[in-house]
């Protein structure tokens, strides 16, 4: 365990990792990027006790564990943009005609899947040339129970969208053939805004979504436990892992080979 770091030294190590993750493209992780992090934002003068207590195991895993947060975080805000309860009613507002008569594709968890990989690969990309160095930094065991939780974190946040757009799918047929009833259609006039600037069927769609839990618990009840919930966490996990090994060994154009592997497996488990 290692001591918590005061306000100044958390904000100036959150400074070097960032300023590390531009050079880490060329010098990877190593000792160089940081040498060459404190240049550019003129700390070269900060001692090696301040160093050693800031990145307590060292400077080359604090970036890549830096960059599997950061990464997560761009996951999750692009899962988010795209999959979200808004997001989707959202979509149907603005095609309600196609989505009344069927014909509008909602996103499935495969999409999910996809788009969450795929998007942590496309940012990983750029490092590609130096990620199987980063990749053994982390399997060091002082640092695997770190790495544990960063794949925990992405793997827990990717099953969270895909349980709530299975929930959505099953939720808004019977809101479909709803809004598709004569007379629910004189009603909810379709497209046509209220005074507060939001649509009749989006007004409609939110209550009708409204106090419904989207997603799951690792308990059915209070003595069960919910094992689809832990299967779909192992299939993912095994996905990325699977996609990961790729990655390391990809010598295509932007991880070319990676993102057809991916597609692939994700359409055989799911």
């Amino acid at each position: 365990m290692y001591a918590a770091l005061s306000p100044a030294h958390s904000q100036l190590r959150l400074k070097i990792l960032s300023e590390a993750t531009k050079h880490a493209r060329t010098t990877g992780f190593t000792n160089a990027t940081l040498a060459a992090s404190l240049k550019s934002i003129e700390v070269e003068d900060i001692s090696d006790r301040t160093l050693s207590r800031i990145f307590g195991r060292g400077f080359p895993i604090a970036l890549v564990e830096h960059i599997a947060r950061s990464a997560n975080l761009h996951v999750h805000r692009e899962l988010e943009a795209a999959f979200s309860k808004d997001a989707i009613i959202r979509s149907i507002d603005a095609n309600v005609n196609a989505f009344v008569h069927n014909q509008l594709l909602l996103p499935t968890e495969k999409n999910v899947a996809e788009k969450a990989i795929l998007s942590k690969f496309e940012l990983l990309a750029p490092l590609a040339a130096h990620w199987p160095s980063a990749v053994a930094l982390e399997y060091l065991p002082s640092n695997l129970p770190y790495t544990a939780i960063n794949l925990a974190e992405f793997v827990d946040t990717t099953v969270y969208y895909m349980e709530r757009i299975v929930t959505l799918g099953e939720l808004l047929e019977p809101a479909r053939r709803i809004l598709q009833s004569k007379a629910m259609a004189s009603c909810i006039p379709h497209g046509d805004a209220g005074s507060n600037g939001v649509s009749q069927t989006s007004a409609f769609l939110n209550n009708f979504l409204k106090g419904i839990s989207l997603s799951s618990g690792p308990y059915a009840d209070h003595s069960t436990f919910n094992f689809g919930w832990y299967c779909r966490r192992a299939q993912v996990a095994l996905l990325y892992g699977a996609a990961a090994t790729s990655f390391l060994g990809d010598a295509s154009r932007n991880a070319a080979d990676t993102r057809c592997f991916t597609k692939a497996a994700i359409e055989t488990v799911f």
